[in-house]
């Protein structure tokens, strides 16, 4: 008599069952070998849901770490992965240190979060747009260049008009603001510009502030134009230009001697150089006079150029000057003698 077909599979049935589980089991573990399960903590990115619109969170958190158990390969992909976690800010408010809930969204399978995350503290405020005036500064101004107000400022593309910058952010950043250009062409002399696609830049506590980098709120700080025209004027400036030494005397020369001549040296000419206002009005360099009281011979002497204005010098600024005193005539000479004294005068006929 044959034996039945499946006589085979419940023959020591308990042995080959034990084979089977030692088998799922070895294969079990070579597979966790390469891929075992792991407790790890990710840091991921936060999403703010359901944010008013005239709200701005300030200072958000960055990345929030969210501890995940998972198989290797599963918790690798998460880290991977756009995942996150969500703060719901539908019924938010302003305010300093709000409290809300933190919710991990998990979309890789496989990955479990193994205790709670949060939850938070935030600071909104309000979300304003302002207009702001844009100043122009000219650092490289030299000294005596007077920039001209009413000719100098920013016009937004072909309009003569002035302009402004509107920037939306949070309450407390738009109203700290102030907008400037930095014109930092050296202006040596009267000048006169118009220069297009000058970046605004922003000032902050006396701080230059990158909105989008040092300012820290969802949504970002925002401004608009980033360029602007620039129309520069200015008076002034330095010049250089020669004019002459004047000499002057004090007293008087000895009897009988008169001043017959005047030497200045290196040259009875200096160069003077200043802001063009102050040196265009200069036409003779003074010094302080010189005295000759009761003398019979020159006077040598060095004196110092006076410009009128410490922005002003003088090359050379001292200057050796000489008076040269000459005999005119003999006060000492002798009266004429030997005259005959008059007479009486004549009686009138009578």
């Amino acid at each position: 008599m044959s034996e039945p077909p499946v006589s085979w599979i419940i023959t020591n049935w308990r042995l080959k069952l034990l084979s089977l589980v030692l088998a799922v089991a070895l294969v079990g573990a070579v597979a966790f070998s390469q891929n075992p399960p792991v407790f790890d903590t990710v840091a991921v990115r936060v999403e703010f849901a359901n944010l008013p619109p005239d709200l701005v969170v300030l200072d958000p958190p960055t990345p929030i770490d969210v501890p995940v158990a998972g198989l290797r390969d599963a918790v690798t992909k998460y880290k991977n992965t756009a995942a996150g976690v969500t703060i719901n800010l539908a019924n938010a408010k302003p305010g300093p240190n709000q409290v809300f809930a933190v919710t991990p969204k998990i979309d890789v399978p496989g990955v479990t979060v193994r205790s709670r995350v949060g939850p938070i503290r935030l600071t909104l405020e309000r979300q304003e747009t302002r207009l702001l005036d844009i100043d122009v500064r000219t650092p490289k101004a030299s000294p005596g260049v007077a920039v001209i107000p009413e000719k100098t400022y920013a016009t937004c593309g072909n309009s003569s008009d002035r302009c402004q910058v509107a920037v939306t952010a949070a309450s407390s950043i738009v109203n700290a603001l102030k907008a400037y250009v930095d014109f930092d062409v050296s202006l040596t002399t009267a000048y006169t510009s118009i220069t297009p696609n000058e970046p605004i830049k922003f000032e902050m506590n006396g701080r230059t502030v990158d909105l989008q980098k040092d300012v820290k709120s969802q949504p970002v700080a925002t401004s608009t134009p980033s360029n602007v025209t620039v129309k520069v004027a200015t008076n002034g400036g330095t010049a250089t230009r020669t004019v002459g030494v004047g000499v002057r005397v004090t007293g008087t020369q000895a009897c009988g001697y008169a001043i017959t001549g005047t030497d200045v040296q290196p040259s009875p000419f200096a160069n003077v150089t200043g802001p063009v206002d102050l040196v265009t009005k200069l036409t003779t360099l003074t010094i302080d006079p010189i005295e000759i009281g009761g003398l019979t011979g020159p006077a040598i002497v060095n004196r110092r150029l006076q410009t009128g204005s410490p922005q002003v010098v003088s090359d050379p600024a001292v200057v050796r000057v000489t008076v040269v005193i000459s005999q005119a005539f003999n006060c000492a000479a002798p009266t004429a003698a030997g005259l005959a004294s008059p007479g009486p005068a004549p009686s009138p006929p009578r």
